[in-house]
Parts: C-alpha cells; sequence; structure tokens
C-alpha cells in the first residue's frame, strides 16, 4: 500500500514493513534475508478495512496496471534468477510516470 499502482520495488533483504505474509516468511526462514518483489496497490480508501482493499478487486483501470506490473514482476524475476538483482532493482524500483 505504500507504493502507487503497479510500482515494483525489487530488495535482497528487508524487514516486514507490517506485511503479515512477509512476516510469516520471515518466522518461516529464521531470516530476514530473501529476494522479494513488492507489487503497488496504492493506499487504501479513508474507512476502508486494510484487508478488504488489499484483498477485493481491483477497479478496470487498476486492473491494467496490476497485470502489467505482474509481467514487469516475471521479467524482473528472470534478471534475479541469471544473478543480476542489482540489474533488476536498477531497472524496476524507479519511479513511474504519472
Amino acid at each position: 500500500i505504500d507504493l502507487e499502482p503497479g510500482q515494483l520495488r525489487v530488495r535482497k533483504q528487508g524487514s516486514a514493513g507490517g506485511h503479515n505474509g512477509i512476516k510469516d516468511i520471515i518466522r518461516q526462514l529464521g531470516t530476514e534475508k530473501f529476494l522479494r518483489i513488492k507489487v503497488g496497490v496504492g493506499a487504501k480508501p479513508k474507512g476502508w478495512d486494510l484487508a478488504d482493499y488489499v484483498l477485493g478487486r481491483y477497479s478496470a483501470e487498476d486492473r491494467k496496471i496490476i497485470d502489467e506490473a505482474q509481467k514487469e514482476a516475471a521479467e524482473a524475476v528472470k534478471m534475479m534468477v541469471m544473478d543480476d538483482v542489482r540489474g533488476a532493482m536498477n531497472r524496476y524500483n524507479t519511479k513511474k510516470k504519472a
């Protein structure tokens, strides 16, 4: 929710940042040192429950943005697997223009 819809963030390690799924992965692995890609969904609207917002349906406009971000995330994974994590970070961590 800290990232705009479709914005990617590639990291080598880090905290859960309040994300329960990441907290569980850290707990299971016993470390924060693992590669991850975050895909932004934007800030929740005022008055919405966070879980309802994050797990709800996207608008048609946001669906297109998220679909494109998923393709970019797959490309980032390919770069990361080819041992070019820094390259993936440089390419995909840049802020998208509105």
